[in-house]
């Protein structure tokens, strides 16, 4: 399986609440008209005693990962009219971005909680300490966007889901001290 993730950061001049409404309600369904897309996550970052400095300081805002089967389902998407859409009503919203595309290993349950601990982590690991890791095989601007590149440089992220932000919270006081950027999200399936 391959995930299409972005690291988003809104606009300067929009609130963080039109920011995740608009993602939601008018980007979203958007995305759900990708041709092979075989799930879509949008995991809008909380404010939380979980997020370490590292993940303060990169001001990311939300990670759409997009998951399909294989390269040729990603590529029919990303050349799709859906993704051209996308990529207009995108400079609504969004003030930078980065994308990644990864490979996923670990389990994706459909039943995983709604909250989420996501770590970037700027080297690649070859051992999972979380349930699922997404280990990046390139890293750019969106395809065919206008919107700035977010220079942001990815190795891995691991994602580790919760059932509650308390949940989340008392696991991450837990977490040994690594060289990742962490981030408490909640998140939104909407396929």
């Amino acid at each position: 399986m391959i995930a299409a993730i972005s690291l988003m950061r809104r606009q300067d001049t929009i609130d963080l609440s039109r920011f995740r409404r608009h993602w939601l309600d008018v980007h979203g369904p958007l995305v759900c008209g990708f041709p092979g897309l075989l799930r879509y996550a949008q995991c809008h970052v909380i404010d939380s005693l979980a997020a370490n400095e590292a993940g303060l300081t990169m001001r990311i805002d939300g990670f759409p990962i997009l998951y399909f089967d294989n390269d040729t389902d990603r590529s029919r998407a990303h050349g799709s009219p859906a993704m051209a859409a996308c990529n207009v009503d995108s400079r609504q919203f969004i003030g930078a971005v980065s994308r990644v595309i990864a490979d996923v290993s670990g389990e994706l349950r459909s039943n995983h909680g709604r909250f989420s601990l996501i770590e970037i982590w700027p080297e690649g690991i070859t051992q999972a300490p979380r349930p699922v890791r997404y280990q990046v095989r390139a890293q750019g601007a969106a395809p065919n966007s206008t919107i700035p590149h977010l220079p942001v440089t990815v190795g891995s992220i691991t994602q580790t889901w919760y059932d509650s932000l308390v949940d989340l919270e008392c696991a991450a006081a837990t977490t040994d001290d690594a060289p990742s950027a962490r981030f408490a999200v909640e998140e939104h399936w909407l396929v």
